[in-house]
């Protein structure tokens, strides 16, 4: 069977991250597959941020929890230390 296809067969959603924050080699492959992703007509080029300190990621995650209407304390990302944001320009 073709790999991408096992490989989505597997996928499990994950509820909960470990505290470690992922190496920089790991994280730029993931950022260069994010830019492969696909968009609107092939026509929109990706911009990806990686978000590493945690003062920020932490204000993102609340301001995603008000917005979500969730309760206070919960954390949008789930503990995730690196918060990755996609911008697709025009």
């Amino acid at each position: 069977m073709n790999e991408t296809l096992k490989v989505l067969e597997s996928r499990r959603s994950c509820r909960k991250f470990k505290p470690d924050m992922v190496k920089k080699e790991e994280l730029d492959a993931i950022i260069k597959a994010g830019t492969y992703a696909a968009t609107g007509m092939g026509k929109q080029s990706p911009i990806i941020i990686a978000v590493t300190n945690k003062e920020l990621r932490d204000a993102l995650s609340e301001e995603n929890r008000k917005i979500g209407g969730w309760s206070e304390g919960f954390d949008p990302f789930y503990g995730a230390p690196v918060v990755l944001i996609r911008f697709l320009s025009l």
